[in-house]
Formats: C-alpha cells, sequence, structure tokens
C-alpha cells in the first residue's frame, strides 16, 4: 500500500464462503471512513474465494492464504500481525457492517480518555432462514469492565470492536487452541490492561445460518471447558461466578447427551460452596425434559446467551 498508512486496519478471516464474504467485504468498503486497509486471511479456502477477492479493483484490499486451515484466532493473529494502522477492526465473513460503523468508533476514540483499548457498537442479530431480525443488543458496559467480563463475553460479536494495536501487543494475541470463546478470551484478557467504551448504536449486524461454532456442542464444549481451566485462578475469587460456569459446562454436556461428564461438572460446582449432593441430583433432573423436549434453540437460548 503506497501513500500515508491507513486509520483502520480491517480483519477478515474467512474459509469456503465465498458469497458470504462478498457481502462482508462490500459493507467494509462502503464505509463512510475510507482510510482503511481490508486484510483478507483465506484459511485454505477450497472454493472460490481466491479468484473472488482477486477480481475485486481496490488498492485497499490485502489478501493472505494459509496453507492449511489453521482456524479462525489464527486467521486473525495473522492479520493482526500484518495490520499497518494503529487502530484493528475485526469482521467475520458471515456479518456485516453499516456505513458509519468505523467513522463513529474512531470518533469515539478521539473523544475518549488514553486508558480505553477498546470501542464496541450495538449488533442486531439476523436469522437468514426466516428473514428477519431475532434481536438487538446494544451495549451496557464501559470502563473497566473486567469483572463483568468473567462473567461472560459483552460485546455480542468481534465484528463489533474496534481495538487499539498495542492492545494485542500487550494483552497478547487471540488463543489459537481454543474451539469456543475465542473473543470472550481476548476482551478479558485486554480487560485486564484497558478500558472499554462503546458507540450505543447498533452499527453491525451478525447474521445466523446455522453453521456457527455457537451451533457445535464438539467446538463448545472443549472450547469452554478451557477457558474456565485458563482463568480458573481469576475464578476463583469470585465463587459465585465460577459455579455459574462449571453449571454451564455441566449443560452443555446434559445437552449434547453425554450424562457422566455433565454430573462431573455439577459435582465440582457443588464442591465451590460445598452444596449438598441433592442438589446435584436436582440439576440433572432439571435439565432432562428440557433436552428431551425442548428444541436445540430454545435450550440453547435459555443456557448459554450472555
Amino acid at each position: 500500500m503506497n501513500g500515508p498508512l491507513p486509520v483502520v486496519s480491517v480483519v477478515i478471516s474467512t474459509y469456503n464462503r465465498c458469497e458470504k464474504l462478498e457481502r462482508a467485504l462490500k459493507s467494509a468498503l462502503a464505509q463512510t471512513l475510507k482510510s482503511i486497509e481490508i486484510i483478507i486471511v483465506d484459511n485454505a479456502s477450497e472454493d472460490r474465494t481466491a479468484e473472488f477477492v482477486k477480481s475485486v479493483e481496490d488498492q485497499r484490499i490485502r489478501y493472505i492464504r494459509h496453507d492449511t486451515n489453521k482456524g479462525g484466532p489464527a486467521a486473525r493473529n495473522t492479520g493482526i500481525k500484518t495490520a499497518q494502522a494503529s487502530l484493528v477492526a475485526l469482521l467475520d465473513d458471515d456479518d456485516e457492517w453499516l456505513p458509519r460503523k468505523l467513522e463513529l468508533q474512531v470518533k469515539k476514540f478521539q473523544e475518549s480518555s488514553p486508558c480505553v483499548g477498546l470501542v464496541y457498537v450495538g449488533t442486531e442479530v439476523f436469522d437468514e432462514h426466516k428473514n428477519k431480525i431475532l434481536r438487538t443488543n446494544l451495549p451496557a458496559f464501559r470502563g473497566n469492565v473486567y469483572q463483568r467480563l468473567l462473567m461472560g463475553t459483552i460485546l455480542g460479536s468481534v465484528s463489533s470492536v474496534l481495538v487499539k494495536k498495542e492492545c494485542f501487543e500487550k494483552a497478547g494475541l487471540f488463543d489459537e487452541q481454543l474451539t469456543s470463546c475465542q473473543d470472550w478470551d481476548m476482551w478479558l484478557c485486554i480487560a485486564r490492561y484497558y478500558e472499554f467504551e462503546y458507540v450505543s448504536e447498533v452499527l453491525a449486524r451478525i447474521n445466523m445460518h446455522g453453521d456457527q461454532i455457537s451451533t457445535n456442542y464438539a467446538s463448545l464444549i472443549p472450547g469452554r471447558t478451557r477457558m474456565v481451566k485458563k482463568h480458573w485462578e481469576e475464578f476463583q475469587e469470585y465463587p459465585e461466578i465460577l459455579i455459574v460456569h462449571l453449571k454451564r459446562i455441566g449443560k452443555l454436556h446434559c445437552l449434547n447427551g453425554t450424562w457422566a461428564e455433565a454430573i462431573n461438572w455439577f459435582k465440582k460446582a457443588a464442591a465451590v460452596r460445598k452444596i449438598e449432593i441433592f442438589k446435584i441430583a436436582a440439576w440433572c433432573l432439571l435439565e432432562l425434559p428440557l433436552v428431551k423436549f425442548s428444541s436445540y434453540n430454545r435450550s440453547f437460548k435459555r443456557y448459554i446467551k450472555q
């Protein structure tokens, strides 16, 4: 890229989602903030992704291809490490932005304390199958949000954030060993050192189509398990929060039908406060009718929604 450095580096990680990537890229190119670079990191796609990207004539686009699929966190890390701007925006290949997203976030940074390292925006969750908005999430937490983040992510999606690149240099990059919860882990690490701020407008759309990690138990369970173990010491400082996370893993195992593991995690939760053994049995019994008679979406929404 010739000329002055961009104000924002946009990182889009993608894998075999050419049609969805086209929509995401279009929303990035349509930003009212024009001083951007767009780094597309292709995780060894086998569709026509490379051909499509090369067909888009815009000098702001940089294309990087992994030889093998290293996972979403690794692709984001590749983009972050090569970013030229001091501010980094992350956009999932199946999401999209409203035109003023980056402009308003940069303005918020300019108005905020130097202690602020991350600015996020409101999101709307859109069901592609039903062709309707399921819900909107407006920001509610600013400043020192570390303790609140221990309870769970508050940002809705990686597509909602704009982050100072120095945050990644201070807090580290995305954990490539996490199969889920990568964003929650990242924001928690950043919140140790920086304050958060937000733009109280819906400026990003999260498109739900059934192919996300959030609907895959094989990724959800080990991801949440590693997340809890990774931050075990921090969670132990807040026993009630720790109990919630241990029970949540148990509930995921209930939904997955791995009942022995569910009981083990309920036991861990009970041990935090020396809860009587009959309560463990009660937790399991409460889960059984939900798993048997509720749809996946209802159970997931009730127990996993942050």
